[in-house]
């Protein structure tokens, strides 16, 4: 009788079990550099409260911000392996697509999504998949990249000589040399001190970033040239990705549209206190003139355009790039 029992018993608890991994919800891990407050975490947390609550718990998503679960090559290599299942970042993975961001070839983020949803886009995205097991799910939107420098830059003329911190990518260190400015390569964890210690005079970065890092601490002048109009990459790694019903992944790119909807929302009243509280603090805010920056760094698209993507492509990349679309 006793023996009996502990078998009903036994098979009761292997039911049990069965049944909570059979209802196990599926672990979304996602990455990215943003801190909690920022537009983009939030629109992270906006990701996850879509996918865990359309999908009716069918998935948790835990958000990892700060770069806490590494670099973004770190997380391809997560992702390949499947340990992580999404990040978002500056780095694409492959230089077909991070060269969309060579200065004023992008309108906006929208320009972006044109060019991914063409013939030759949807072959970066095969070979995105083959060399890194990960796909370009979509973006998220960042402010441009705009120039700091420790005297106001009023036009380009005023970049002449200036030394300014690039980061290490022909496509920054060949605009900011066409500029007339001189491109000095840093690793960013070391432009703060750069700049403290003038090794450099200036450097380029989107508002949030100058913001976060108090770049404005060292610096004068802030010139709003929007000369870098780049997104982050939002990607996800493709086993994940194929193990998912179609109605998953219409799930997947629905929460991140509604992600972006949260970030496009919080993004231009955050960067107007920022802008505000950068003022207040001393910083100078000029305007100026874009069209001789864009006529400057003409040479530098066609050159690096043409290398990238070949001639033909890169005069479709660049039609594309000129529409109106945001």
């Amino acid at each position: 009788m006793r023996k009996t029992v502990k078998t009903a018993l036994f098979a009761t608890c292997l039911s049990v079990l069965a049944f909570n991994q059979a209802n196990a919800a599926t672990e979304i891990r996602y990455g990215l550099w943003a801190n909690q407050g920022e537009a983009q975490y939030e629109g992270a947390m906006e990701f996850k409260r879509v996918m865990e609550e359309e999908s009716n718990g069918r998935f948790n998503v835990t958000v990892y911000g700060g770069d806490q679960l590494g670099t973004p090559r770190e997380l391809f290599t997560q992702m390949a392996l499947g340990v992580t299942q999404m990040n978002a970042s500056g780095d694409p993975g492959i230089k077909e697509i991070e060269y969309l961001a060579i200065p004023y070839l992008m309108k906006g983020i929208k320009n972006y999504g044109a060019v991914l949803d063409t013939d030759f886009g949807a072959e970066w995205n095969k070979k995105l998949v083959e060399e890194r097991e990960i796909r370009l799910l979509g973006f998220m939107p960042r402010n441009p990249r705009q120039i700091s420098a420790n005297s106001e830059i009023n036009s380009i003329d005023d970049l002449k000589g200036l030394k300014l911190r690039s980061p290490e990518r022909d496509y920054y260190v060949e605009s900011l040399s066409a500029l007339g400015a001189n491109p000095t390569p840093m690793a960013f964890a070391e432009v703060y001190t750069g700049l403290q210690a003038g090794v450099v005079d200036g450097q380029e970065n989107p508002i949030e970033t100058i913001y976060a890092a108090k770049f404005y601490e060292v610096q004068k002048s802030i010139a709003m040239v929007d000369y870098i109009k780049k997104p982050a990459y939002v990607m996800v790694s493709n086993t994940f990705w194929e193990g998912l019903s179609a109605e998953d992944q219409a799930l997947m790119k629905k929460a991140n549209d509604a992600s972006n909807a949260v970030i496009g929302k919080m993004l231009p009243e955050q960067t107007s206190k920022m802008i505000e509280e950068m003022k207040a603090a001393g910083i100078a805010f000029t305007h100026p003139d874009t069209k001789p920056f864009m006529e400057a760094t003409q040479s530098v698209r066609d050159t690096l355009g043409t290398k990238m993507w070949g001639e033909e492509t890169y005069k479709k990349i660049a039609e594309i790039g000129r529409k109106d679309l945001d």
